[in-house]
This record gives C-alpha cells, sequence and structure tokens, in this order.
C-alpha cells in the first residue's frame, strides 16, 4: 500500500467515536458560481483572508460553487443578509465544467455516517465543515459536495485548489440576480 492508501485507512476520531475515512467518489459535471463584475471565476491563489463554510482564514482559498444557478444566487442573498436589492446590484455568474473530480460526496449517507454527521450540521454553521475541510483532503478528496446552507434539498461544490486543474470556466454573464422566492 502506498502513502495515500494508507491514509484512507487509518481512522479517525470525532466525538468519542471511531470513524473510518469517508467514501470518495468522482465529481463531473456542471457548476456555477457567482462573483462581483470585476472578480474572476477562480479564487486567487493565496490564503483566504477571512474564514468561510469550508475553511479558515490564512488556509488556501477553496472554490465555493452550486450546482444550479437558483442556488448560487441564494447563497449570494444569505451572504448579503438580504442588504443588497438585487433590482440594482449586477453580477456575475459564471458556468464552471468540472470533470474528474475527487469528491466525499455528503448526498451519499455513506459520508456522512463515515465522518459522524448529519447533512444538517454541515449547513448550521462554519464550525463543523471547517473541521471536517482536513479530514475531506486526508481522504485524497480535492473537494466535496455539500448540502447549501440558503436553499434546503439543494447542494454546493466546494473545490480546493489542488482541485482547480480539474475545472474549467465555460462561459459567464453579468446579469441582476435572481434569488428564488422560496
Amino acid at each position: 500500500r502506498g502513502r495515500r492508501g494508507a491514509r484512507r485507512g487509518r481512522e479517525l476520531r470525532r466525538r468519542g467515536l471511531r470513524l473510518s475515512a469517508p467514501p470518495v467518489t468522482v465529481f463531473g459535471g456542471r457548476a456555477y458560481r457567482q462573483t462581483s463584475v470585476g472578480t474572476p471565476a477562480l479564487p486567487p491563489a493565496r490564503p483566504a483572508p477571512s474564514p468561510a463554510r469550508w475553511h479558515r482564514a490564512g488556509d488556501a482559498w477553496p472554490l465555493y460553487a452550486t450546482l444550479e444557478p437558483a442556488t448560487a444566487w441564494a447563497e449570494w442573498q444569505a451572504a448579503t443578509g438580504g442588504a443588497v436589492d438585487p433590482a440594482t446590484e449586477r453580477r456575475r455568474l459564471w458556468n464552471l465544467d468540472v470533470r474528474g473530480l475527487p469528491v466525499v460526496d455528503f448526498r451519499d449517507p455513506a459520508a456522512c455516517a463515515a465522518l459522524g454527521v448529519e447533512p444538517r450540521e454541515l449547513a448550521e454553521g462554519w464550525t463543523v465543515p471547517q473541521a471536517l475541510a482536513a479530514k475531506v483532503r486526508a481522504a485524497g478528496a480535492l473537494g466535496a459536495v455539500v448540502p447549501s446552507a440558503a436553499r434546503e434539498g439543494h447542494w454546493n461544490l466546494v473545490v480546493f485548489p489542488d482541485g482547480f486543474g480539474r475545472v474549467s470556466v465555460s462561459g459567464g454573464r453579468t446579469m441582476r440576480p435572481a434569488p428564488p422566492s422560496a
């Protein structure tokens, strides 16, 4: 067994439970990311200045995307606390093509069970996801499919910087945000 295989077989500890490494699957398909008009689709290659759900301040800056445009706008609306009027704001919605990205897919109950979490825990705050990010990477994943904190029943894609080479920008457009009504 190589070094990577040894890491996957190692057990993880959390909350006093013996947990196995999560299953890693391959993700491919379309994802969406919204940014300000002058911001590129991929995050800069530098440490993140502030924390977010799947990284701490000073960590490498991951890419946060969604699996459908409406969820991108719901996440934007939640992040701004509704303080920005969509009728006056202009944003960029990027189309991203993802190919062959190893992920821990939290839509899979086996992934949640391996890490001892419920999907709702991944959407309720930053503490649990930030702690799990290192375990996801240690399992050999370059990203994770995670529940949206802004739109129940919908999913986001987090891509860690080592996985950026598996993401290509296939276009984008400048538009007014279109948050879902419910």
